[in-house]
């Protein structure tokens, strides 16, 4: 039921993040990013949200802003807006809860990454003294990405392609694409790069989703947790150390609030999990500093419980849950529930694409399974000597 209601959103949401990778010019949005200021805070807040990068994605993003000059404040509101919504998680926030509660993250994220940046500006010195600014080369030792060359689906950056893409490729020179070029990048992107990326942990909301509704009667969690702030609190301890991105904790929260969570409690979790996690962690206290680490976190902690009580207080009734249970089976007929059908169909096999994808680079980055030499990869992997891969490509293991 998660699947079927879910993947017309899906479907619809990377087509979206495709035609937003293939047709926004990146450079021109980059280029607005950086400098220091409140412009470029704003800037960063806003513009984050159409990136399409989740929440390990956009850590070299975020870095190579900051090294290309970017303020604190900057490169930290970059870092949380972008992960907390997308054009992949919107329409399916949409299609789960209703578009009071989808406008509602995206609104959240930029108020939350707006005041995080400002207040790191404003409390932290943003100089070389500190050595977190170093303009150092992309292929400096510790890059996953350091190659410029396309990724092969077993390289360690054969998930965040687009890390590369956006990061790196700016400098470089690019003749414009016709629009079929475009489109067929679009397509690449949405269904491949994005796909791939996203698959595994898509996979596992779905799963958790599933056991969820399938285990937790519905209600029980308000019988037993109440809807007060005891729960919120719960779904903030969970989400800041947790690994979610925006698509996946969508079907999550979705059979949380069948099972009886608040919508402000899971709104909690949608916005505090995807911008927060461990290696984003490390990566403010390597390039940004202890202080605007502790801002970071507190920000996003108040503004996701304000915002989760403020939404159960204002706009509860404002959610429309999609169908479940025995309700699905009732509306499920006609034109729609056809469309809901193919689409989940659609899911599953794109979804069993990219895990199989993500297996084959797993078995190639360990030397399990041969490389293909096709598609311009020149990766070396077992068998082949390091000083070939270096000057064949320059790609670091």
């Amino acid at each position: 039921m998660i699947l079927r209601e879910s993947s017309v959103w899906l479907i619809f949401g990377f087509m979206l993040a495709g035609l937003v990778h293939a047709f926004v010019p990146r450079d021109l949005m980059l280029k607005h990013l950086g400098g220091r200021g409140l412009g470029s805070v704003v800037k960063a807040s806003l513009l984050g949200i159409p990136m399409p990068l989740c929440s390990c994605s956009v850590i070299p993003v975020a870095s190579g802003l900051r090294r290309g000059g970017a303020s604190k404040g900057a490169s930290a509101a970059f870092a949380i807006s972008t992960p907390q919504t997308g054009e992949e998680s919107i329409p399916l926030t949409w299609g789960l809860f209703g578009p009071v509660y989808a406008f509602t993250r995206p609104v959240v994220a930029v108020l939350t990454a707006l005041t995080a940046g400002v207040l790191i500006n404003l409390t932290g010195r943003d100089d070389d003294e500190d050595g977190s600014v170093k303009e150092t080369s992309h292929e400096a030792k510790g890059s996953c990405c350091s190659h410029t060359t396309e990724p092969t689906s077993g390289d360690c950056c054969s998930s965040g392609s687009t890390k590369g893409d956006v990061s790196l490729n700016v400098l470089a020179p690019v003749t414009k694409p016709r629009f079929g070029q475009r489109i067929g990048t679009a397509l690449g992107h949405g269904f491949g790069t994005m796909l791939k990326d996203l698959a595994l942990w898509l996979t596992i909301g779905i799963v958790l989703a599933a056991i969820i509704g399938a285990l937790v009667p519905t209600g029980w969690i308000e019988e037993h947790a109440g809807t007060g702030i005891v729960p919120k609190l719960a779904m903030l301890v969970v989400g800041i150390p947790l690994y979610i991105c925006a698509t996946s904790s969508t079907p999550l929260a979705y059979s949380l609030v069948v099972a009886g969570l608040s919508p402000g409690a899971a709104l909690v979790l949608l916005l505090a999990g995807p911008a927060t996690n461990t290696a984003t962690m490390s990566w403010l206290i390597k390039d940004l500093g202890i202080r605007s680490l502790v801002i970071y976190l507190v920000t996003i902690a108040l503004f996701a419980l304000g915002a989760g009580v403020a939404f159960d207080a204002l706009l509860a009734q404002s959610i429309v849950l999609a169908d479940h249970g025995a309700h699905a089976h009732e509306h499920g007929a006609g034109a729609w529930g056809v469309v809901k059908d193919v689409s989940a169909v659609g899911m599953i096999v794109l979804l069993a694409w990219a895990l199989g994808m993500k297996m084959n680079g797993w078995l190639v980055a360990r030397g399990v399974a041969p490389q293909k030499s096709a598609g311009g990869s020149c990766c070396s992997t077992k068998g082949s000597s390091k000083s070939t891969a270096s000057s064949s490509c320059g790609c670091s293991h």
